[in-house]
């Protein structure tokens, strides 16, 4: 990890301990005329750059937990297209059977303390996990937990400096619509299953989110919440997807669902007025898990690329390629991408040992 990417890292850290992290995501079906795409769209919310890379996995890969003793271990089923945080985490990314994960901030996240006995894997690897081994999110919720309701692994995490908490939540998306929200609280895995849940932002919990939405939801057609808190973010975007139009095409469907992630984006805004600090949209992702597409859209850019993945091989024959996007010409990110990835070496997990 170079200086740059470890001090920008740091300076974020130290802002999300004041609480401004936020990204929002959401799960759009474009109806029968348009064979019921699901797309998932998501935006990454962040004071300073993420120094993102893009990666695609091919299947077969041997992975390690990064977590320390009793690492759990596996043997990756499917290919994946994926974007890095600091090249030290997968925070998104779909995979070649249309599954859809989003990395996004719980500031009330409680990993609790490690229980020796447990397999376990980092924060970082945790979405990667999911990418790698599940092609619908029924298999994955069905994998979750031990016959005697044990939740099969730990997740781990680790301060990239002293005294700075750095928690997350997952969704899992797949292309039947079906949505998989996971918390770590109190030290326990909670789980939220079902098409119902389709829009997720940040704190409070799942459950609290939910909570506070059902204020919201009987008056939305006349009033929402306005600001780029989590919860009012949550209640816009689960109001935009219960009344989105249906599709008929992949254009359509696209538009529909980037239209409702723009719409709960946080704009650039000067740091020296009079308001709480806030965390501006850095970019956008769009999943089409019907013809497995993945959109990326630059809010500080202006540049909209896409990687196909079934124009990868993304078998165990295939290779590890990655599309850089720091210290590059933007002009030149723009459009069909595909072709423009490179061979490459995986990059290495953030450790977390604690």
């Amino acid at each position: 990890m170079s200086f740059k990417a470890l001090l920008t890292s740091t300076l974020a850290l130290s802002y999300l301990s004041k609480g401004v992290l936020g990204c929002s995501r959401v799960t759009y079906n474009s109806g029968p005329a348009d064979g019921n795409r699901t797309v998932i769209g998501r935006s990454m919310d962040w004071l300073t750059p993420t120094n993102s890379s893009l990666f695609a996995f091919p299947a077969g890969l041997q992975r390690n937990g990064s977590a320390g003793t009793n690492s759990a271990t596996w043997t990756s089923k499917y290919g994946s297209v994926i974007l890095t945080a600091y090249d030290l985490s997968t925070c998104d990314g779909m995979n070649s059977q249309g599954l859809t994960v989003n990395l996004l901030y719980l500031a009330d996240g409680d990993y609790g303390p490690r229980n020796a006995s447990m397999p376990a894997m980092s924060l970082a690897i945790w979405p990667q996990y999911f990418l790698d081994m599940y092609a619908t999110v029924d298999e994955a919720a069905r994998d979750l937990f031990t016959e005697g309701g044990q939740a099969k692994f730990q997740v781990r995490t680790e301060a990239l400096i002293p005294g700075v908490p750095t928690l997350m939540h997952v969704s899992v998306s797949d292309a039947t619509g079906d949505n998989l929200i996971l918390e770590w609280l109190d030290g326990k895995l909670v789980v939220h299953h079902g098409k119902e849940f389709n829009v997720m932002t940040n704190e409070p919990n799942y459950d609290d989110q939910i909570a506070i939405n059902k204020y919201w939801a009987p008056i939305s057609n006349s009033s929402l919440p306005g600001t780029d808190r989590p919860a009012d973010r949550f209640a816009r975007l689960a109001h935009y997807v219960s009344v989105a139009p249906a599709s008929s095409e992949v254009v359509s469907a696209l538009a529909t669902t980037n239209g409702m992630i723009r719409a709960v984006s946080v704009p650039m805004e000067p740091i020296n007025i009079n308001t709480p600090n806030i965390t501006p949209t850095l970019w956008r992702t769009i999943a089409d898990t019907k013809d497995k597409v993945y959109y990326y859209e630059s809010a500080s850019d202006g540049s909209f690329f896409w990687v196909d993945l079934t124009q990868l091989d993304l078998s165990s024959s295939g290779h590890t390629l990655q599309l850089p996007m720091v210290g590059v010409n933007w002009t030149e990110r723009v459009g069909d991408m595909t072709d423009q990835l490179e061979k490459a070496t995986p990059f290495k997990f953030m450790e977390a040992n604690n």
